[in-house]
Formats: structure tokens, C-alpha cells, sequence
């Protein structure tokens, strides 16, 4: 008889609300819920980390979309040729099996924006990939669970994020203070 999964390793569904902070913002538009308008929003089963799309199928026109770095427009990281833009975490623990009254971790997170056939335009980088090395200027991200809630946000105040061209990350284009906060609720079963 073959053994069923644990709870900890099915992909929860989620609704993703982002704090409009001046490094990630929302589009104004309320709630990203998975399958809606296009959005993924889950903790996956396979490795247990946040992964988000906001617009599923980059090769229609985006129905949601996100901010990033708006106060620095000459990077014009908001440009509308970005079809798709994605966020992840890289947890050692799978997000499902935190404790589920304050459990704390340290966690890699990343951004990426995709253009409208799939070339990566820039990614924003908090000890993700080349950065995941203790000399890194960048910050971690922090994930506290509270029951079938998970927030997400710069463990330090300096939120240092290193921004990089999408082709080549070994090519950033600089440190920037990156703040946000996102809170992610499960819905459905």
C-alpha cells in the first residue's frame, strides 16, 4: 500500500497581499490570488518555497502586474515590455513545515522579470545565487509562519538587494535598498 504524502509536502494555494514599500509595490489592485487573473501564488510541494507569477501566460498581455524600485525610474525596471514578473524564496525548511506559532527562518529571495518571450529583463537578488556567500553586501529575507499565514520581508533594515542584468547576474548593476513585505494566507483545501 503506498504511503500518502504528508501535510507538509502539498503545494498550498495562496492569496498574496503586498504592503506597498518603496522597493516592491503592488499594482493597486487589490489581493494576487492563485488562479485568478492569471496569477500563481503557492508554497510549492516540491521543495516547500513561496514561488509567484503574476501573470501565468507571459505571452498574453498582463491583467496583474508590480512595482519595483519606483523611486529609482531611471532603471526603468517597470518598463511594460515585462510581461511576467516572479518571486521565490530559497528556504532550508519547506515553508509548510514551520512551526506554526511564530516559526521563524533566514531565507534567499529572489525577483525576476520576463520579457514578452521569455528573455529574462533584470533580476533582484537578496542571497540568492552568486551572493550566497558570507562576504555578501545583500540582505536575507525573513519568513514567519502564524498558522496558515507566512509574511515575507527584508530581515534587516538596510534591505539590500543586488540588482542584475537578467543574462548575466555576474554583471549587477548596483546595491539598492529594497524594502517590502508580503503577507501570504492559504486558501481553499
Amino acid at each position: 500500500m503506498a504511503k500518502a504524502p504528508s501535510a507538509g509536502n502539498n503545494t498550498i494555494n495562496l492569496s498574496v497581499e503586498v504592503d506597498d514599500l518603496t522597493g516592491i509595490e503592488s499594482d493597486g489592485q487589490g489581493l494576487y490570488v492563485n488562479g485568478i487573473d492569471r496569477v500563481q501564488a503557492q508554497i510549492l510541494s516540491s521543495d516547500g518555497n513561496f514561488f509567484m507569477n503574476t501573470n501565468n501566460n507571459g505571452a498574453k498581455l498582463a491583467i496583474r502586474t508590480m512595482l519595483f524600485l519606483s523611486g529609482n525610474p531611471e532603471l526603468n525596471l517597470n518598463d511594460p515590455i515585462n510581461r511576467n514578473y516572479s518571486l521565490r524564496t530559497s528556504a532550508a525548511t519547506p515553508l509548510q513545515n514551520m512551526d506554526a506559532n511564530g516559526g521563524t527562518q533566514l531565507v534567499g529571495f529572489r525577483v525576476w522579470a520576463f520579457q514578452q518571450h521569455g528573455a529574462i529583463s533584470w533580476k533582484l537578488l537578496f542571497r540568492m545565487g552568486i551572493e550566497d556567500y558570507p562576504e555578501s553586501l545583500t540582505s536575507y529575507a525573513n519568513v514567519t509562519r502564524n498558522g496558515d499565514t507566512w509574511t515575507i520581508e527584508a530581515a534587516d533594515p538596510n534591505a539590500n538587494a543586488r540588482l542584475a542584468d537578467g543574462n548575466s547576474p555576474a554583471t549587477p548593476f548596483g546595491l539598492y535598498v529594497v524594502p517590502f513585505k508580503l503577507t501570504l494566507t492559504k486558501i481553499g483545501r
